[in-house]
């Protein structure tokens, strides 16, 4: 009978000292062996958006190496990974790559002079945190944005949903990592840094995606649960009077009593739309969230969904805003989440009014009128199919589909021809793949 190796979990972190020669501070690097001599306690953060992803370890110093000939410098550098033994099926060996930091926090604790590392996912020195730039931005797509900034740091561009114009959009004085993620946010996308990486994605179509864990409450060590209806709407209301034309826009989302009011400049119904939507999907976020700490399951990373299951009415589908993966001296390794629960977003208006100087409106949409700035399709749809579906994947087998009642299911990025995922119910398994051509709002 062969004997059952129990759960293993450990820390694999590289560390690259930025130093001239090695008289200025001992070895350049120092391997994985040599961390795990000193390390007492690791954990990485991984948040959905809005944040870089994190590291902290914590490292004994009795020798005193870590204040004196080794002591930290901002910028170093650290490459962590943490390795399963025997964690979801005995015997079996699981590398996850948490990724590649730069030293940003160092802090001492007395008596035994024990050392913190913090390490942030941004690019090396503080020009893409801290240096103030100012442009104007000219019938741009978030997409060029994003990439001419990635490009400015070497880093690489990750991005996921639709074409979004911003029209005119100025950057005063303003680093770009905020800049980007304000307008991230202001258009209703996610926007993280990972290993190298700039990511933005659409986060009401991860919302959309299936769970990728099912947890009972024995599943969960600790939790807690909470709802308000304090910073929670029904809908939102945009008005915006330019001075140069004397041109008001108004633009209501949603419906009910609790209407979220905004004041900001735009240029277009779409984009009043857009904003509007955003806006209040955000603030809704916070309607009802958990945290919960389980034992690790990497399946489960910040940006997917998951289902709790057995809390009665706490149960439902949460999507994951942050991870944290922590790791003590025992190696037992658990991770804490930080959920909110999903629901139906708004995503287009009920009003679109169009008013010059004191006339009558002089533009007037329904509320069936699409999100153009968001290619006017999103998941949830309701569509009519008239062309191929794609079963096969592009250029693979297809079904013929003639004025077909279809709902959007998944969405590409914009580098693939057919990247709308219909299925013939909401949410159900998917028919075929269509492209844009193809498709027509029911």
């Amino acid at each position: 009978m062969t004997k059952e190796t129990p759960r293993q979990a450990s820390v694999n972190v590289t560390y690259q000292k930025k130093v001239k020669s090695k008289k200025a501070g001992g070895a350049k690097k120092r391997p994985a062996s040599v961390m795990a001599e000193y390390n007492e306690g690791f954990s990485y953060t991984d948040p959905a958006s809005g944040e870089s992803d994190t590291i902290s370890i914590t490292l004994t110093n009795i020798d005193l190496r870590w204040a004196n000939k080794w002591m930290p410098k901002k910028s170093d550098k650290l490459t962590a990974k943490i390795i399963e033994k025997s964690w979801d099926k005995q015997g079996k060996k699981k590398t996850f790559y948490c990724g590649k930091f730069c030293l940003d926090d160092l802090s001492y604790d007395g008596p035994e002079c024990t050392c913190t590392i913090g390490g942030l996912s941004v690019p090396e020195g503080n020009a893409f945190r801290s240096t103030g730039r100012s442009k104007t931005w000219k019938k741009a797509t978030l997409k060029e944005v994003g990439t001419e900034i990635a490009k400015k740091y070497h880093l690489k561009l990750h991005y996921t949903g639709g074409t979004i114009k911003l029209g005119t959009i100025e950057q005063s004085n303003e680093p770009d990592s905020s800049f980007l993620k304000k307008v991230c946010e202001d258009y209703g996308m996610a926007i993280k840094i990972y290993s190298g990486k700039i990511v933005i994605y659409d986060k009401g179509a991860f919302e959309a995606r299936k769970p990728v864990a099912t947890l009972k409450p024995v599943d969960l060590q600790d939790w807690h649960y909470n709802t308000t209806l304090v910073g929670t709407y029904t809908g939102a209301r945009i008005k915006y009077t330019s001075g140069k034309d004397d041109k008001e826009m108004k633009c209501v989302v949603g419906s009910g009593k609790r209407i979220l009011n905004i004041n900001e400049k735009v240029e277009s119904l779409q984009e009043a739309q857009l904003k509007a939507c955003a806006k209040v999907n955000a603030e809704n976020e916070k309607a009802v969230t958990m945290s919960v700490t389980i034992m690790a399951n990497n399946r489960i990373a910040a940006g997917s969904t998951i289902r709790i299951k057995g809390l009665y009415e706490l149960s439902g589908k949460y999507f994951v805003d942050k991870v944290t993966h922590n790791i003590g001296p025992d190696a037992a390794y658990t991770m804490s989440l930080e959920l909110h629960r999903c629901q139906k977003r708004i995503t287009k208006a009920t009003v679109m009014k169009e008013y010059q100087g004191q006339k009558k409106a002089v533009a007037t949409k329904k509320a069936t009128a699409p999100p153009a700035a968001t290619e006017a399709l999103a998941v949830g749809d309701k569509v009519i199919v008239n062309g191929p579906a794609y079963w096969g994947g592009n250029g693979g087998k297809a079904n013929q589909c003639s004025n077909m009642t279809m709902y959007i299911t998944q969405i590409l990025g914009g580098g693939y021809k057919y990247q709308y995922g219909v299925a013939k119910r909401k949410g159900g398994t998917r028919y075929g793949w269509c492209d844009k051509g193809s498709l027509k709002k029911a």
